[in-house]
């Protein structure tokens, strides 16, 4: 998940999307607010908005979110997830079958 302009344009965000570095952790420019003021304040916006409906994120990682899976659940302290992972027979690029585990 990430920041747009009206046009389509990514937002500073600070690192690249998927980036592995210390930067990437969501409260990274809160600590550091001076290094990147405007990644910071668009953090910020992202994760609020994100998380006000619902989503957790996975603090080591700005961009990622989770809603109703095996992760959130940890995280809210829920007894169950809504859905979790599943094994999938594909066959000629199309779902055949699935189960949930």
């Amino acid at each position: 998940m990430t920041l747009g302009d009206l046009d389509g344009n990514a937002l500073n965000l600070g690192t690249a999307f998927d980036e592995i570095s210390e930067k990437s952790a969501t409260r990274y420019f809160e600590q550091h607010p001076e290094e990147d003021w405007e990644a910071c304040v668009h953090r910020r916006l992202l994760y609020n908005c994100m998380t006000m409906v619902g989503f957790t994120n996975y603090s080591e990682e700005w961009w990622h979110y989770d809603f109703n899976n095996v992760s959130w659940a940890r995280r809210v302290g829920a007894q169950e997830a809504s859905y979790g992972a599943v094994e999938a027979i594909i066959q000629d690029n199309k779902v055949k079958e699935f189960r949930f585990l």
